[in-house]
C-alpha cells in the first residue's frame, strides 16, 4: 500500500491498520504520523519479502517524553470530527398536556395532539383554523369539599402553549378540549395538578419556627448591639440606632408604642388583593347564549351567572343570545377595563 493510498484513508481507517500491524503509541499520533510509520513498516515489508522499494529513512513512530514519573501528552489529533446536528421535531404525534407553575399569579402549560385526532377534528370541522380549541382551568376548593370551580380560556389550533392568570397558593388543573356543535365541553387531555406558591408570608407560627429569645438575642450581640432586655427593646434600640445613622426621624411611624401599663403585643399586619369579574342576565329559557364564544349554561328560568379572573387591562366580552328557532339573535359587549396602582 503506498502512501498516496493510505493519505486517502480516513484516521480511523489508519488507526484500524496501526493496530493490525502492532505499532505502539497509535493512539497519540496524527493522521500525518500514522501515514508515515505505516508506510515505513510496508516498505520494511516490502525489503523482507525481497520487492524492491525506494530507499527511504525508517520513520519510527515518536517516543513519549518522561518528565517527573508522568507522560507528557505529545498533539492530539487536528483532524476535525463532524458531529451530527439533531433537531427537535415540533411535535411528537401524541395527545398530552403539562402544566408549570412560574410564579404566584401565573402558570405555563404546553401540549401536544396526535395526528389522528387532528384527522378527525378537521373532518368535523372542515378546517382546522375553524376547531374550537379551549383550556379548561379547574381550581379546586380550598376546603377541599365541593365542586372546583372553572374557567375557559379559547385557544388557536395554531397554538401549543400558554400562560394563564391566577391565584396564589392553590391547585390547578388544565384540561384541553374543545366544545362539540351542541355546546358540550370534550376533553381531550387533563394535565398535571400543580399548586401556585404563596405570594405572603406562611400562616404557620407554631413553636417549630419560633426563634428563641436567648438565641435572638445572641445573634443581635453578634451584629453588633448592645444588651437589651427583651425583642421589644432590641427592636426599639435598633430603631433609635438607624434613626442616627439616617440623621432624621424618617422611621418614626414604624415605632411600638403601648398603653400604659400593658406589654406591648405583636402586630402581624398585611393585604392581599384579587378580583373576580360576575357577569350575569337573563333570557328566554330555550335560547342559546355564548359568552365571547363560549356557550353559557342558563338555568330554567333563562338566567345566567360567569364568574371570570379579572386582570389588568381590558377586556371585551361580547354576549350573544339567538333564539329557539334562529330568527333572532341579540349581541351586548361589555368593555371592562382594570388598573392596578
Amino acid at each position: 500500500m503506498t502512501q498516496q493510498d493510505l493519505a486517502g484513508k480516513s484516521k480511523a481507517e489508519l488507526l484500524a491498520l496501526a493496530k493490525e500491524m502492532k505499532i505502539k503509541n497509535r493512539s497519540r499520533m496524527t493522521k500525518e504520523e500514522l501515514i508515515e510509520s505505516l508506510t515505513a513498516i510496508t516498505q520494511e515489508t516490502k525489503t523482507a519479502t525481497g520487492t524492491q522499494a525506494p530507499e527511504q529513512p525508517p520513520v519510527r513512530p515518536p517516543e513519549p517524553i518522561y518528565t517527573t514519573g508522568l507522560i507528557q501528552e505529545e498533539q492530539y489529533c487536528t483532524e476535525r470530527i463532524e458531529e451530527k446536528v439533531y433537531q427537535l421535531p415540533p411535535y411528537y404525534n401524541e395527545t398530552r398536556i403539562t402544566l408549570l407553575v412560574r410564579d404566584p399569579y401565573w402558570l405555563y402549560t404546553y401540549w401536544d395532539l396526535d395526528a389522528g385526532i387532528k384527522a378527525a377534528l378537521i373532518k368535523d370541522y372542515g378546517n382546522w383554523d375553524h376547531v374550537p380549541l379551549s383550556l379548561r382551568v379547574r381550581k379546586e376548593p380550598e376546603s377541599g369539599g365541593g365542586q372546583p370551580e372553572f374557567f375557559n380560556i379559547p385557544v388557536s389550533p395554531q397554538a401549543n402553549n400558554w400562560y394563564i392568570n391566577v391565584q396564589p397558593n392553590r391547585k390547578y388543573i388544565v384540561d384541553l378540549g374543545y366544545y362539540s356543535p351542541s355546546g358540550e365541553f370534550i376533553t381531550l387531555a387533563s394535565s398535571n395538578a400543580v399548586v401556585t406558591p404563596r405570594d405572603c408570608m406562611s400562616e404557620v407560627i407554631d413553636e417549630e419556627w419560633m426563634i428563641i429569645e436567648e438565641d435572638f438575642l445572641r445573634l443581635y450581640r453578634l451584629a453588633g448591639g448592645g444588651p437589651a432586655a427583651g425583642s421589644v427593646e432590641l427592636v426599639e434600640s435598633l430603631l433609635k440606632r438607624l434613626e442616627r445613622e439616617m440623621g432624621s426621624a424618617a422611621v418614626s411611624s414604624i415605632g411600638i408604642s403601648s398603653p400604659a401599663g400593658r406589654p406591648p403585643q405583636e402586630r402581624r399586619f398585611w393585604l392581599v388583593l384579587n378580583t373576580e369579574l360576575i357577569v350575569y342576565g337573563a333570557t328566554e329559557p330555550d335560547a342559546t347564549l355564548t359568552l365571547n364564544g363560549q356557550p353559557v349554561a342558563l338555568r330554567p328560568d333563562g338566567t345566567f351567572t360567569v364568574r371570570l379572573a379579572l386582570p389588568d387591562g381590558v377586556m371585551s366580552l361580547p354576549v350573544t343570545a339567538r333564539s329557539a328557532d334562529g330568527a333572532d339573535q341579540i349581541t351586548i359587549t361589555p368593555i371592562v377595563s382594570k388598573e392596578t396602582r
